[in-house]
């Protein structure tokens, strides 16, 4: 209640400010021309914004602008142009400026300072980075992923679209506690869905996103804007070309891709605005020498904008992909076997931002968009089978007659998940001055439905399903809609000669799920950031905030599972048989308490440039709390279990008759006889599983970022940067979790399941006695770029080295080491500890249910009776906890790219190209792989007119 006292005080201090009555400045206008530095030729749709403000303005036909209602004092101008150099100029106001020219360069390797590395800008206060166009051309990305390269200590991987390719954004190491389920990712400001999924929360798949008509990705690492929702570890920000450009011709290719494209903006003339469109063909193989398996990309968009009467500004338009990924026939393959996933995106989104400049407002935003991701999949598979086989689909609890599966037959399994999102949200920006303060209030609501209008999972031919499958349709399943409410205060301050930036916000959260029992289901999530701006060349800055993750439908709604138990089977006529089962469905059982994932995130950096050389060193700490998860236990259950009487005759063509609720069987050989109910043989006891949707324990990562640019080396034109990243991550999930093996027998009663479940303190790791990991890891990168403006070519040498590869499993609860060492053919304890990592270990259960669904502790008696012999989980090597690691490696990359005149240019990447591939051995295991890339090349050409 407290904290919710206190959330409630935060938004009425802000609508305090925002109708506070204030002294209104005096104000003035702004009014110029913006050309091209060459020909002087006007620039209609250039972009003009007050830094530190929310006033913006866009160049009309003749190129002029005008900026109404500027406060009096120093303020940046930033002019931005599609294709031309950002220019930023210092403008004193004391009064109307008029007449003031600002010219654009062109974007060319003609200049002294192109950059193509990812930048961290100075007006941010958290850690942001922005790849331009520039380098995104100069590595040649053939997916928006590979720009991880150029982050601190990332690492260049071959290009691979027949795989998924994901943003994990420091996640130190490792994926646990869903690190990249939580990695948020947005193109021209539509979020890419997948919390309408039901597969694993394996982050998004950015396969299907055109990377030919990108002009830049901001990526996010540190404590995101309260504008920012639904994430944990980071968002990505893509943001696709607009505005006037030439038409643009790429072709591109390397040993498993390739790939061609076109794009244009369009003025339409007499200020109609601005139309771009862009299309997008690539293909990738998965093997160099197989074209059996490959994934297509026909990327596609369209963008209109336009400025009306100087304050409203509209865009509206369009992205996409058709394609996906087929396995077609392989002369190696089973004649006629395929699979097809289709990876078919619409994202559609308009937005008008209206600029009134008033007393209590300046700027008002409304946007809107869709997002819909077909990927249905079409899997064709042989089935042979050298006996008759009997397949059960029954979805109710009971017995039932098998079906018969032919001995020879394709089936087609078909997923079909289409997600379709829907997002609207409005926006309020407000900019004042009090004296010497700089205030930017934002405030906004918005709205998003989530759902999945797929058919679901099922076969063609239902009854050519294998044994135990069961559809599932996903239309059944409710929409998640979700309500956000934000506000966010940015101050600058003064304070003698240094500048104080302050950023306090708090995002509220409700979502609404049709017949949810669910009971958390609002969310506050408070974000701070501050910079300590002391002089020119040294700042501090430094981070707080919450941020939450919604669940994914994989999490909301469980797959309902079944256990099939054959209580009867019977062989007749020569080869012909049948079986019955019992199917028992598991329990789904409803968390009504599942809190929302959640990361606490800090970070505190400097910011410094001493004698030219430019350092930025940020070390962090983040919390991911309640991470999503499944929880499992188990429920006595009994069963008969049947056989043929005693001098029972089996017909020939049998009649089979099944009492569903009792399970009794009868046969008869025709109409004419009686039927003969069967033997009761045993009646089973056991256990039948369930599944719940849960929270796990906190996952902590922390670290250390640095990136350092030295000044260039004059003589050779040549610059060198080193960045690095030190990443640290533990966790213990000793939380309590069920396990039961099927196959194991009664150790007292013959023909009779086993007795008991264990319930241990590993979380839900079932296949070793580690409950825990801890990782580190430090990576570093050296970049020298040469740059040589008069021959318009740009050379890169990236040296890439993973200095440090640590990780040790552990094993602790009640603050005590959990497993203990055993013998390799014994359960007895042999003492010492488990971190020597030179012995087998085992597990005790901390307690267990037996068939009177009694949980009962596991003590020393327990551990010494044979009895119990089944719950002690034993790994299944001697080096489980062995400190493992392996030994620095290296790779060498190249790239270079070259203009041609003004119309052509040809950019050459080579990774490895020293084709370093050292095999480096495993501490524990003692067994070697190879982690640097393989030598890969590629070759891409831009034609432009």
């Amino acid at each position: 209640m407290g904290h919710f006292r206190l959330n409630i005080a935060f938004f009425g201090l802000l609508f305090c400010i925002v109708f506070k009555a204030t002294a209104n400045p005096g104000t003035y206008t702004i009014s110029g021309r913006i050309t091209e530095e060459k020909t002087n030729t006007p620039l209609p749709g250039a972009s003009i914004i007050i830094k530190g403000t929310y006033l913006w303005a866009v160049s009309n036909q003749n190129g002029d602008f005008t900026i109404q209602g500027v406060q009096e004092g120093k303020c940046n101008l930033e002019v931005s142009f599609l294709g031309y150099v950002t220019t930023t100029i210092r403008v004193d106001i004391r009064s109307n400026v008029k007449g003031l020219t600002i010219q654009l360069k062109e974007n060319t390797l003609a200049l002294d300072d192109v950059v193509i590395t990812a930048q961290a800008p100075k007006s941010e206060l958290n850690t942001t980075l922005i790849i331009g166009s520039n380098a995104l051309e100069h590595l040649q990305v053939s997916n928006v992923s590979d720009i991880s390269a150029l982050l601190p200590g990332g690492k260049t991987k071959v290009p691979d679209l027949t795989t998924n390719n994901v943003f994990s954004l420091r996640d130190g190491g490792s994926t646990v506690g869903n690190a990249t389920f939580g990695t948020a990712v947005a193109v021209d400001g539509i979020r890419m869905g997948n919390n309408a999924s039901f597969g694993n929360m394996s982050g998004i798949d950015t396969r299907s996103i055109a990377v030919t008509n990108i002009e830049s990705v901001e990526v996010i690492t540190g404590v995101p804007s309260a504008e920012y929702g639904d994430l944990n570890s980071g968002m990505i920000n893509i943001r696709t070309k607009k505005g006037k450009t030439p038409w643009e011709i790429l072709l591109a290719i390397n040993p498993r891709t390739e790939q061609f494209s076109f794009s244009k903006g369009l003025a339409l003339g007499n200020d109609k605005g601005t139309v771009n469109i862009s299309g997008e063909w690539t293909k990738a193989t998965r093997k160099l020498s197989s074209p059996y398996t490959s994934y297509t990309r026909r990327g596609f968009s369209a963008n209109y904008n336009n400025t009306f009467r100087n304050i409203f500004r509209f865009n509206i338009g369009f992205t996409g992909n058709i394609g996906g990924m087929n396995t077609k026939d392989d002369p190696d393959a089973y004649t006629g076997e395929y699979t097809k996933v289709r990876d078919n995106v619409f994202r559609a989104n308009t937005s008008l931002s209206w600029l009134l400049n008033k007393s209590w407002i300046t700027n008002l935003k409304f946007d809107a968009s869709l997002h819909y991701n077909d990927n249905k999949s079409h899997a064709h598979t042989p089935y042979t089978y050298a006996s008759e086989q009997p397949a059960v689909h029954a979805e109710q609890e009971g017995y039932f007659l098998a079906d018969k599966l032919p001995y020879s037959y394709f089936a087609d399994q078909i997923i079909d998940s289409k997600e379709l999102d829907y997002a609207a949200s409005l926006k309020y920006e407000w900019n004042r001055h009090f004296k010497k303060v700089n205030s930017n209030l934002i405030a906004g609501i918005q709205w998003k439905s989530t759902g999945n209008i797929g058919e679901g999972e099922y076969y063609q031919n239902p009854s050519l399903a294998p044994n135990g499958y069961r559809p599932r349709p996903y239309t059944a399943y409710p929409y998640m809609h979700n309500v956000s409410l934000y506000a966010e205060e940015n101050l600058t301050v003064p304070l003698g000669s240094t500048t104080l930036r302050l950023m306090a916000g708090i995002r509220w959260e409700k979502i609404f799920i049709s017949g949810t029992e669910y009971k958390n289901l609002n969310t506050f999530s408070p974000r701070f950031n501050a910079k300590w701006q002391l002089n020119r060349n040294i700042s501090i800055r430094g981070g707080w905030g919450v941020a939450e993750k919604l669940p994914s439908y994989y999490i909301l709604y469980p797959r309902q599972e079944y256990r099939d138990i054959q209580t009867f089977g019977v062989s007749y006529n020569n080869n012909e048989s049948s079986y019955v089962y019992y199917s028992q469905p598991y329990v789904l059982l409803h968390n009504k308490n599942l809190r929302w994932q959640r990361n606490q995130n800090a970070e505190l950096g400097v910011d410094i440039e001493i004698a030219k050389t430019k350092i930025s060193l940020v070390g962090y700490f983040n919390r991911t709390k309640n991470p999503y998860k499944y929880t499992n236990a188990y429920t006595p259950f009994s069963y008969d279990v049947l056989q043929l009487p005693d001098r029972f005759s089996m017909p020939a063509n049998p009649q089979i008759n099944v009492n569903n609720q009792t399970g009794m069987v009868y046969i008869r050989g025709n109409e004419s006889e009686k039927w003969v109910p069967m033997d009761v043989k045993v009646t089973n006891r056991t256990f039948v599983n369930s599944v719940s949707p849960d929270n796990g324990p906190d996952i902590n990562r922390r670290g250390v970022e640095m990136i350092v640019d030295f000044p260039e080396i004059t003589p050779i034109r040549t610059q060198l940067r080193l960045d690095a990243s030190y990443d640290y991550m533990k966790y213990i999930d000793n939380s309590l979790s069920y396990y039961y093996q099927t196959g194991w027998s009664h150790t007292g009663i013959p023909n009779r399941s086993y007795q008991y479940v264990g319930i241990y303190a590993n979380g839900d790791n079932s296949s070793t006695t580690a409950n825990g990991k801890r990782t580190h890891s430090l990576d570093a990168n050296i970049t020298a770029i040469t740059r040589i403006p008069k021959a318009r070519l740009i050379i890169s040498f990236r040296l890439e080295a993973s200095l440090l590869k640590r990780s040790q499993n552990l094993s602790e609860y009640n603050g005590k080491e959990y497993a203990f060492n055993v013998s390799d053919n014994s359960n007895a304890g042999t003492g010492g500890s488990i971190y020597d990592g030179n012995s087998y270990t085992a597990i005790y259960p901390v307690a267990y249910l037996d068939l009177n669904n009694e949980i009962r502790p596991f003590t020393e008696k327990e551990a010494q009776n044979s009895a119990f012999a089944n719950l002690i989980r034993k790994s299944g090597n001697a080096y489980t906890f062995a400190a493992d690691g392996y030994d620095p490696y290296f790779s060498a990359n190249i790239n270079i790219t070259k203009e041609i005149g003004d119309h052509v240019s040809l950019a050459l990447n080579a990774i490895n190209f020293t084709n370093s591939r050292k095999y480096v051995t495993s501490y524990a295991t003692g067994v070697s792989a190879i982690f640097t890339p393989d030598f890969y090349y590629g070759l891409t050409c831009r034609i432009k007119f």
